[in-house]
């Protein structure tokens, strides 16, 4: 029995994608050339060796197996080797495979030798599809262990903003944790909403609040990723697992955030071509969640039906009013309930609605687009590569598609949608405060992913009824075009690196301990508000006590009036500084250098400089730092013997 796969071509482009894979890591790591980075260049120069062999001899690789030795199963099912190799590379505790983008070509390279040895011992197995299912195993696994690191005991936060979002979530349940009613937080409200179901159930533990969170991002995403492979690319006839893996890995290109996909899960379950008032009840459900998300997710699930309608439904050009009788209907309910809800939250949050849609006023830095220190990549030539790989393979299947006849309204609603969202999301990430990644293009992708699958499943049905869809199977596709529809959304979710580590920081609680102590010495000689810009979830989990919480001035808000520069705002709190009100403020790392444009997030530093940190240090001074500068305790000018107690709190 002889392979029907041209084995040879397999290996063909499998050695193309490894040479993508180190290019791409030298081009990426250029300027930390170290051990991995020579072992990359052998890599490179071994497949450009190979690759040149393969082209002039043109060896053929296949082989005849006898049925007895194929039944023997022996390397038949090697996707699940993909998970040895990810618990490899986060137990690893060397140098040598730290970084993502080895782990990567890895893992690529491992792909790739799977494919070619189950197409050589088993002539009926694609390779491809082996290729395809080790890599995004591997790619779903990583992505997944990733979070791991984000579940800590630590009661300290993980991250610049990490902390800000547990308090965050708290403003909703503030009369029962605070003893006092506090303004609804302004960004991301129902981000933070869901985030707030453990204080529902009295839960203060910030690990098993970290849990919730990990549980809203693989959940959420892991729901609508099955949603799009069980109902729109169910036709494509692969199965449900691997199409929804790549589909979480796609979404994870953004980040699509989790309360986005909240939306795109309720659109889905609740759209139906033949019932329009179902579909218009859960646009509304689904719009009313929209108008407290973010001001560019408004028209998101009343468009999503309208794509779904212009997908499912042909149109035959003469009964213009009663094809668009639906989507009119869907598009200003769904707006115009989004629009009320918006409103609605502003009005009973308690906030000045001046603070809302900040971003409105902060400055466009047209130097994210491109490659740039903040965002290597750039946001332009990111969302190409992202898109690219199944733009062109959907090209591929349309030039191949026989018969199909598609009225052109049809293809502008769908265009015209595209582009909103594309037009939207980069002017979004270009604001600053963005452009660091995609997660400004969340909704883009979600489109661009719904069109996509929908083209190559052929759910896309014809005008014509006489005409279907003649798609070439599978096997017909170019190999290498597959494979980079693989590669590209695993070698995003490989951008991340990193260990477990069980390890705990022994001083945490010492620095804890101290932070208490320091609060406890200003109240009894200098009694007032004590104001925690930073690290405020150490009051919403109660690890800090006798402090009342101070609403106004927390980290994230106050940079994001900084970026927008809402003088408004921000006079108040230079009053406040003037007249030496807080007895104290806990502050984050000190910086006070303005940073030149090659420096990441330079702008978004000069301005909290500018705005925050400069105002502050010129009415307050540094008494106590803990964490390396990461946290500093800040006292009134003029206070030589409260500075004298608290120095005498020794500092680890």
């Amino acid at each position: 029995m002889e392979s029907k796969i041209d084995l040879t071509g397999y290996i063909r482009n499998g050695l193309i994608a490894i040479l993508f894979s180190t290019v791409w890591f030298a081009i990426e790591n250029r300027n930390y050339q170290d051990t991995w980075y020579t072992i990359n260049l052998v890599i490179f120069a071994v497949a450009v060796i190979f690759l040149s062999f393969l082209i002039i001899r043109k060896p053929d690789f296949r082989r005849k197996t006898d049925r007895a030795f194929a039944e023997r199963k022996i390397f038949s099912q090697p996707a699940w080797s993909a998970a040895l190799l990810v618990l490899f590379f986060f137990t690893f505790s060397g140098e040598l495979l730290a970084e993502g983008g080895a782990r990567f070509v890895i893992l690529l390279i491992w792909a790739v030798l799977c494919g070619a040895l189950v197409a050589y011992f088993y002539p009926n197995k694609n390779p491809y599809y082996v290729f395809a299912s080790v890599l995004l195993l591997g790619g779903f696994l990583y992505r997944t262990g990733a979070f791991v690191n984000e579940v800590s005991s630590s009661p300290f936060s993980l991250g610049w903003s990490e902390g800000s979002r547990f308090y965050n979530a708290s403003l909703f349940f503030s009369e029962k944790l605070y003893g006092q009613s506090l303004p609804l937080p302004v960004l991301h409200p129902s981000r933070y909403l869901m985030q707030a179901f453990p204080f529902l159930l009295d839960i203060n533990s910030i690990i098993l609040h970290r849990i919730w969170q990990v549980l809203l991002w693989i959940g959420l995403t892991g729901w609508a990723s099955w949603l799009f492979a069980s109902k729109i690319g169910k036709a494509l006839k692969l199965p449900v697992f691997w199409l929804s893996a790549f589909c979480f890995l796609f979404f994870f290109q953004g980040a699509v955030y989790y309360h986005l996909m909240v939306c795109v899960i309720l659109i889905l379950i609740g759209y139906q071509k033949d019932k329009p008032f179902r579909t218009l009840l859960f646009v509304i459900v689904a719009s009313l969640w929209a108008g407290i998300s973010r001001i560019n997710w408004i028209p998101v699930p009343a468009l999503l039906v309208v794509s779904l309608y212009l997908i499912d439904r042909p149109f035959n050009g003469r009964d213009w009013q009663g094809y668009l009788k639906w989507p009119v209907m869907w598009s200003v309910s769904g707006m115009a309930v989004a629009f009320g809800s918006k409103q609605f939250y502003q009005a009973i949050s308690g906030e000045n609605p001046a603070f809302f849609d900040s971003a409105f006023s902060s400055d466009l830095l047209w130097s994210r687009l491109l490659p740039n220190a903040t965002f290597v990549m750039g946001v332009l030539p990111a969302i190409i590569l992202v898109c690219l790989p199944l733009l062109i393979l959907t090209g591929w299947l349309l030039r191949h598609a026989k018969g199909d006849k598609i009225h052109w309204l049809r293809w502008l609603g769908l265009s015209g949608i595209l582009f909103v969202f594309f037009a939207g999301g980069i002017l979004v990430s270009l604001k600053i405060g963005g452009g660091g990644d995609l997660h400004n293009l969340d909704a883009f992708l979600v489109f661009f992913l719904l069109i996509s699958l929908s083209l190559l499943s052929g759910r896309f049905i014809a005008d014509d009824p006489a005409a279907r869809s003649h798609l070439p199977d599978p096997p017909r596709i170019p190999g290498l075009l597959l494979m980079f529809v693989c590669l590209v959304p695993v070698l995003f979710a490989f951008m991340r690196s990193g260990s477990w580590s069980g390890e705990k920081d022994l001083d945490e609680q010492v620095r804890l301990q101290q932070i208490q102590q320091a609060v406890e010495v200003i109240n009894e000689i200098r009694p007032g508000p004590i104001l925690f810009v930073t690290e405020r979830q150490l009051l919403t989990m109660g690890e800090i006590t006798g402090v009342d919480i101070v609403p106004e001035y927390e980290k994230v808000f106050l940079m994001e009036m900084a970026m927008g520069n809402n003088m408004e705002y921000l006079q108040e709190f230079y009053d406040l500084l003037d007249d030496h009100y807080y007895s104290a403020i806990i502050f984050d790392q000190i910086k006070t250098d303005i940073q030149a444009s090659w420096s990441s997030f330079a702008d978004e530093n000069n301005s909290y400089v500018r705005n925050v940190t400069l105002p502050v240090l010129m009415d307050y001074q540094l008494a106590l730092s803990w964490d390396q500068g990461e946290i500093n305790l800040l006292i009134s000018n003029n206070q030589p013997e409260l500075m004298e107690r608290l120095r005498q709190i020794t500092i680890p």
